[in-house]
């Protein structure tokens, strides 16, 4: 596939770092266009339109905890999906493409949804158990939800992977989206698991 070998967008950056339009063709400019072009404004609406939905669920939240600092506690796992979503891409060598990133949008879902349940659980266990230390009740509570959330990290990245390697067909379009979606899983429920208790103990003593 051509793709292996460049895309448009590397293409595109290869013709406009050969010419020195300023020194060689004074007054002359390069107007993009093509699947280059649709790209890059792709990815742009995906991203704001993924920032504002990031805001909106912030607030959700806000309202579900009746609190403006917990659900800070559960959105901040995805920065670390992210990551894991870039250093998968970095060691495949793929390019991130508007695809990929859907795959980041999915993979926030499932890990704010991971994050909401555990941090629910916790607060259900807090009033239950009131006047039990803070610490043993978020031991109990993580260790409730720790087999729901591997369970549906597990399930999930073993049906993307197959795709993300193309096992039994490849689809060139849905494997980036299938990449980002399994490894920013990987790369996120542990941090869910560890960071947003630990948090969760800290905002307590604070």
């Amino acid at each position: 596939m051509f793709q292996d070998i460049t895309t448009p967008q590397k293409a595109t950056a290869a013709v406009v770092e050969h010419f020195d339009l300023v020194n060689d063709f004074p007054g002359m400019r390069f107007n993009i266009g093509g699947q280059a072009q649709e790209s890059e404004e792709a990815m742009i609406d995906l991203m704001i339109t993924f920032g504002l939905a990031a805001i909106g669920i912030y607030f959700l939240l806000i309202l579900l905890f009746n609190s403006v600092t917990q659900p800070i506690l559960v959105v901040l796992a995805v920065p670390f999906g992210i990551s894991g979503v870039i250093i998968a891409f970095a060691l495949h060598n793929t390019p991130f493409s508007f695809l990929a990133m859907t795959g980041v949008i999915g993979m926030s879902g499932v890990v704010v949804n991971d994050s909401l349940v555990l941090v629910d659980h916790l607060n259900e266990l807090k009033k239950q158990m009131r006047g039990e230390n803070i610490l043993k009740i978020i031991a109990r509570g993580t260790a409730n939800r720790l087999r729901a959330i591997i369970l549906t990290t597990l399930t999930t990245v073993a049906g993307l992977l197959p795709l993300a390697y193309g096992i039994g067909g490849q689809d060139v379009y849905m494997a980036p989206m299938a990449l980002a979606l399994g490894f920013g899983l990987l790369f996120a429920t542990p941090i869910t698991l560890l960071l947003i208790p630990s948090l969760y103990a800290i905002g307590q003593d604070l």
